[in-house]
């Protein structure tokens, strides 16, 4: 009997023909709802992409239904919806793009250009619609900043009109396959090399930031090899070490769309490397970066025939707000333990010796580490090991000491090589019992944007090793209370100067001197040191106007005896205004045309309370970089 019973089951399911999926699903981690919506269909998602862009283009964000806790990134940083970022910036949006919706999901996208303070720009955006209002917005905005990505003449792209076609229903497969499908070509692009697990069509086309780099032009990737499939057979994205945070927001079934984020990683822990034709090929960049994208695949008869996406540099291994980590598993407390000695100023130079040379030498276990271990790179969390664990091949003989055993902190500033390449480099250490738990690291490269001084010419300044007269010292809170002076001067610089400054102050930033000759800071008006001389003098005629804030300033260490105070802190510069008028009346233009921020790590030398020297490390971030500490 129950053999009869297996059988008539065996030939229900041979002879029901193929199983639908229900339109409605349970509730998973990460949906809001357990049932989809259902009123608002592709016109109406379409509908709220357009009325989006017009908007944008018309910097009038308070014309759209918006959610009441709507959230908005650009370049995987939360900010405010509507007022800052490309908001504040944008001149122009190219009437027509790449539109993609999922009417299961409720979201939309759209893959374009853009104008931002006269400039072209990339643009990306993901949007979320939820009861006919934008509860999400992610964008990813690519400006062209001198970074190696490919970045086409915008006046020129076109969109193929294949990803609003609907496919025949032969020609079109699952949400589930087409998933599957976008995530193998991941898979291929993730260590190619030379695998390919991803079908794609004879004539399949990638367009990268509006160049078309399957083809043989040049500055393109098809100038090596053109094609899809044979790029990848080629090996030649070798460096991508993973293809992380990989989300499928957005799958078309009836188009065969599927919209993709997430981040490459390039590790860039060796700078040449072999393609499958035994050809030595050497890496663009010579340190550990990431790349953001939004990224749309056109899948047609289960293979993939168009890929459109724009992708920017970010922070190696930046996160996206988006993206959902698993809690950390803390582990049991462990036994107590007799207190260690205290770890004095020359003891906590030591550990800093002893980090340096493990971190160029690539072997973290000589390093004493602490039970639990914090470790940044430029403002990112990694683990040890990643980022410039794989890229430095040395650091200088000299450097910036500072040692702070009230706090058990220590500084190092210095230079390091990136395999060839050398970089600006400080580093924060917090020593508990001897052991290191904290790691923040700032690393400016020749590359990033920003000043970048003559690293051949790098020596310490002396000063900064002077043990002052005792009459001529502050304490500790005196010396914090020059930086905040300092800080509050730049920040709404408009003349006033808040701290003294001794006559001969200079201010060096990433080993530029950007107070004296011909060079200047970050985004003001370019060669700033031409107009004015001096710490005092830039500041009185007021060269820092662009700044918009300097906020998460902290103090790091101090050192009464020499005079130091170490801060960190994040300069914004939204540059919704290009131009800004300086004391003297002239109307000056900034050198940037776009939103960032600089993250800076700032030495200053202070003598009987007025500023003497500043040395300063600046990384350039993507705009309102939040602080990681």
């Amino acid at each position: 009997m129950l053999a009869k019973s297996l059988r008539v089951f065996a030939v229900a399911l041979v002879t029901a023909g193929p199983w639908v999926p229900a339109p409605l699903q349970a509730q998973s981690p990460g949906n809001y709802s357990a049932v989809y919506p259902s009123d608002c269909d592709y016109a109406c998602l379409t509908g709220h992409v357009e009325n989006y862009m017009k908007a944008l283009a018309g910097r009038d964000a308070k014309r759209l239904p918006v959610a009441r806790n709507i959230r908005f990134t650009e370049n995987n940083v939360e900010m405010p919806f509507g007022t800052e970022g490309l908001w504040a910036t944008v001149t122009g949006v190219a009437p027509t793009g790449m539109v993609a919706a999922d009417t299961q999901t409720g979201e939309a996208a759209w893959i374009g250009t853009a104008e931002e303070n006269g400039a072209p720009v990339y643009l990306g955006v993901r949007m979320a619609v939820r009861e006919g209002r934008l509860a999400e917005v992610e964008t990813v905005v690519v400006r062209n900043t001198g970074l190696p990505l490919p970045f086409g003449d915008v006046k020129t792209v076109t969109h193929d009109p294949a990803f609003a076609q609907v496919l025949p229903p032969g020609e079109r497969r699952s949400r589930e396959r087409l998933r599957a499908v976008a995530d193998s070509y991941f898979n291929t692009v993730e260590l190619n090399d030379g695998m390919v697990f991803a079908p794609f069509a004879d004539d399949c086309a990638r367009l990268e930031n509006g160049i078309l780099t399957t083809a043989a032009a040049p500055g393109s990737a098809g100038a090596i090899m053109a094609g899809c499939e044979a790029q990848f057979r080629l090996g030649i994205y070798r460096i991508n070490k993973r293809i992380r945070e990989r989300r499928y927001p957005l799958i078309d079934v009836e188009r065969g769309v599927v919209v993709a984020t997430g981040f490459f990683d390039h590790a860039n822990e060796f700078d040449t490397y072999k393609t499958t034709d035994g050809i030595d090929r050497k890496t663009a960049l010579k340190w550990p970066n990431s790349i953001s994208l939004i990224e749309a695949f056109r899948i047609r008869d289960g293979r993939i025939q168009r890929i459109e996406t724009v992708f920017s540099y970010v922070p190696y291994f930046m996160h996206s707000p988006f993206y959902d980590h698993a809690p950390a598993v803390v582990p049991a407390a462990a036994p107590a333990k007799v207190a260690a000695a205290a770890c004095d100023s020359t003891c906590l130079n030591g550990v800093a010796a002893q980090f340096m040379d493990a971190l160029a030498s690539g072997k973290p276990a000589s390093v004493p580490w602490a039970a639990r271990v914090r470790f940044t790179e430029n403002g990112v969390a990694q683990q040890i090991g990643e980022g410039v664990w794989g890229s430095i091949r040395a650091h200088s003989p000299q450097a910036v000491l500072v040692a702070d055993a009230a706090t058990g902190t220590v500084i190092w500033q210095g230079l390091i090589s990136d395999h060839d390449l050398p970089a600006w480099f400080a580093l924060r250490l917090q020593v508990v019992d001897r052991r290191v738990a904290d790691v923040e690291t700032w690393i400016a490269r020749a590359r990033n944007p920003g000043p970048f001084g003559d690293t051949s010419r790098f020596e310490v300044d002396a000063l900064f090793n002077q043990v002052l007269p005792v009459a001529q010292r502050s304490t500790r809170s005196q010396l914090a209370a020059v930086a905040t002076r300092y800080w509050d001067t730049v920040q709404r610089n408009d003349g006033r100067v808040l701290p003294q400054f001794e006559s001969a102050c200079v201010r060096r930033e990433n080993g530029q001197l950007v107070t004296q000759g011909e060079a200047g800071s970050a985004t003001i008006v370019k060669a700033a040191a031409t107009l004015a001389q001096g710490c005092e003098a830039q500041l009185k005629l007021g060269l820092y106007k662009p700044v918009d804030r300097v906020r998460d300033r902290r103090v790091l260490t101090v050192d009464e005896a020499r005079g130091l105070v170490v801060t960190s802190s994040f300069a914004d510069f939204g540059l919704a205004q290009t131009q800004y008028r300086t004391t003297d009346g002239v109307l000056r233009d900034t050198q940037d045309k776009h939103p960032s921020t600089r993250e800076q790590l700032e030495i200053f030398r202070i003598v009987g309370g007025r500023i003497q020297r500043i040395e300063a490390i600046s990384v350039y971030q993507p705009y309102r970089m939040p602080l990681a500490w």
